[in-house]
């Protein structure tokens, strides 16, 4: 499991010059359909009475940001499948930053060229991937933050948005499945104590948006990609195989 786990980390460096690790990603979406699902409250987790998300110098702190141009969306088969999702806006990735909050709390924000709360019919996950290197002490840190949203409409047994982190390395979930809210209009946005990715501050990291169409079989890749940030499809569509 060591010589695997190095063999990834050694090919992700020698392969990005970003510097971005991946992982052993979203694991499968069987573990995913958990029964213990915990209710967190992702956006108002705060005790100081003061509203996390505000526009101010004091309180929030841009650490990371990507821009990704508009439009740029297209269906890449992950897993052979007869159905064809119409594209939507909320698949399409404008931009995304991550701030830290003045006690050390972590945004992590997704916007989107349109409400993602309007998927109805599928399972669209939006993923971050990030990683701190440091192969020379082989301390390697490398976590997948999940959140997937299952439609009203479809006929996954579990419906609305959900928030899993999946530390790579030690092959565990730092946060299992947990029930979040609604999301704010045109972005996927979460507020996370740095202790579910091991404390760390500063990192590398990319973005993707992946659908499942096929709510039959779940133990397996999603279906389709469909947007990536930084750019990087190819990567991502070779990530499964």
């Amino acid at each position: 499991m060591k010589s695997h786990q190095s063999l990834i980390v050694i090919i992700a460096i020698i392969s990005f010059s970003i510097s971005i690790l991946t992982s052993f990603l979203l694991t499968t979406n069987n573990k995913l359909q958990s029964n213990t699902i915990c209710n967190v409250d992702c956006n108002n987790n705060n005790n100081s009475g003061l509203p996390l998300l505000i526009n101010s110098h004091n309180l929030k702190v841009l650490i990371g940001n990507t821009v990704d141009a508009k439009y740029d969306t297209k269906l890449i088969t992950l897993d052979k499948t007869t159905q064809m999702p119409e594209i939507h806006g909320f698949y399409d990735i404008v931009s995304t930053q991550i701030s830290k909050m003045y006690n050390n709390d972590l945004i992590f924000t997704i916007n989107l060229d349109d409400d993602p709360n309007k998927n109805k019919k599928y399972e669209s996950t939006y993923l971050w991937l990030i990683s701190q290197l440091d192969p020379l002490n082989d301390h390697n840190q490398v976590f997948t933050i999940i959140i997937p949203n299952f439609g009203s409409e479809s006929n996954f047994r579990i419906k609305g948005w959900y928030l899993a982190i999946y530390d790579n390395i030690n092959n565990k979930y730092s946060l299992p499945l947990s029930r979040i809210d609604k999301m704010t209009d045109n972005k996927v946005e979460i507020t996370i104590d740095p202790n579910f990715i091991g404390g760390i501050l500063d990192f590398n990291y990319t973005t993707a948006v992946m659908i499942r169409v096929n709510d039959t079989f779940l133990d397996k890749q999603p279906d389709y990609l469909i947007d990536s940030s930084p750019d990087d499809n190819t990567f991502w569509s070779k990530w499964f195989l």
